[in-house]
């Protein structure tokens, strides 16, 4: 009954559809079979991916790229629903894909990227080189390679590797890739072209679509462009109905407006269809900014409580938590050991700032100084970071730093 059901209504549905169209453009073909297969499989990319990858691995059980392909649309999975639950049995799979077949191309990029997850990037930078090793001409490869490179602070090899990804394949990941870089040197002009290069080179209406419109609409926030990220924000909502990341990036632009009830509001909704911690890190910062001192320490124990869960299943959250705590003034002592220890095995920008913020939150200005310039060598453009910057030259009365931030802000 409920399939019948179902075929008469995308019967109607395509009946509407169709005595509306005179002319038809391709984009709008795409659009429409996109609309008709959801009505005939309202399941997610993740879901039927999982499916398919589930039927094939029952028919090769002991298939190590069958395991990988698994692992995969677990992943894609855990990008859905944010259930960290879900990298615990991608890792069992790749485990055992990897006993079996520890030097094939598919299995080390799974497992590349199943490492960046849980952002351990030196594991992921391993397993980039065995693909390679396997597969030189395979994007993908460098996708985790270039990833790994940036978080561990090698830019230049990141360079090369997605200047080798585009010359691969110029496509949403690659370009995608380019414009994050551009945007870690400050050139943010070159960010938000490469990203729109990603956008045209994708599906009209996919998610990597929307999410590259999401990071279109951040890029334009760093220029205080709120109409052109507002207008990101809305299309990307228009691409993939009720895309919980653009009505987070809604969020962001009404709050830079200095609306800040109307973004948490957005944030709320936005956390309540899925667990992300960062829309509650966000709901921390803007109940703090309001004044509501309760709301905001009960943010900052549930961001606590959901670090924990990512961090008992294989995600290294530390750094990240050390931000955080170092926001909101808040296990100090911790969040500056933390900082330290990941500096030491990645002394990329973002961590070169996170280590200066905990350094100047404990008192440290000389060092917080020096770490502050570390993190703005490139050229660094973020607005959070260019404001803890300025914090700290202000303390430490450092005027090489308070330079470097003028050369850096909006003007």
């Amino acid at each position: 009954m409920r399939r019948a059901g179902l075929a008469l209504a995308v019967f109607a549905s395509c009946v509407v559809v169709f005595s509306g169209l005179l002319a038809v453009t391709r984009t709008d073909v795409a659009d429409l079979s996109a609309a008709v297969e959801r009505l005939l499989d309202p399941r997610t990319d993740g879901e039927k991916a999982v499916a398919i990858a589930e039927v094939r691995l029952a028919d090769r059980p002991n298939d190590a790229k069958a395991m990988a392909a698994l692992a995969s649309a677990l992943l894609v999975r855990v990008r859905e629903t944010y259930d960290p639950r879900l990298y615990a049995r991608a890792g069992e799979l790749l485990d055992r894909a990897a006993a079996l077949a520890p030097r094939d191309a598919d299995v080390a990029v799974t497992a590349g990227n199943l490492a960046l997850s849980r952002h351990d990037f030196a594991v992921a930078l391993n397993w980039g080189e065995v693909a390679q090793a396997a597969a030189p001409a395979r994007p993908a490869v460098y996708g985790v390679l270039t990833d790994a490179y940036v978080e561990l602070g090698r830019y230049d090899e990141a360079i090369a590797a997605a200047q080798r990804m585009v010359d691969l394949r110029p496509d949403l990941s690659s370009y995608s890739r380019v414009s994050y870089l551009r945007e870690l040197h400050g050139d943010i002009d070159g960010a938000i072209d490469a990203m729109r290069r990603a956008i045209q080179a994708s599906a009209p209406r996919s998610e990597g679509t929307a999410w590259s419109l999401v990071q279109l609409g951040n890029l334009y926030l760093v220029k205080n462009d709120l109409v052109a990220a507002d207008h990101a924000y809305a299309d990307a909502l228009s691409r993939v109905d009720g895309y919980v990341f653009a009505v987070a990036g809604q969020a962001r632009a009404r709050a830079a407006r200095g609306d800040l009830a109307g973004a948490v509001r957005l944030n709320e909704a936005a956390a309540q269809r899925l667990p992300v911690p960062d829309f509650v890190i966000a709901l921390a910062d803007l109940h703090a900014r309001l004044g509501d001192a309760t709301r905001a320490a009960q943010d900052a124990d549930l961001v606590w409580a959901m670090e924990q869960l990512l961090k008992a299943n294989g995600v290294r959250t530390d750094v990240d938590l050390a931000l955080f705590d170092a926001d909101h003034d808040l296990r100090l002592v911790d969040a500056l050991t933390a900082a330290r220890a990941e500096y030491q095995i990645r002394p990329s920008v973002t961590v070169a700032m996170t280590l200066a913020w905990t350094e100047y939150k404990n008192g440290d200005l000389q060092q917080a100084a020096r770490h502050a310039r570390d993190a703005l060598r490139l050229g660094w453009r973020d607005p959070a970071s260019l404001h803890r910057a300025a914090q700290i030259a202000r303390a430490a009365g450092d005027l090489e730093l308070e330079r470097r931030i003028a050369e850096l802000s909006p003007r």
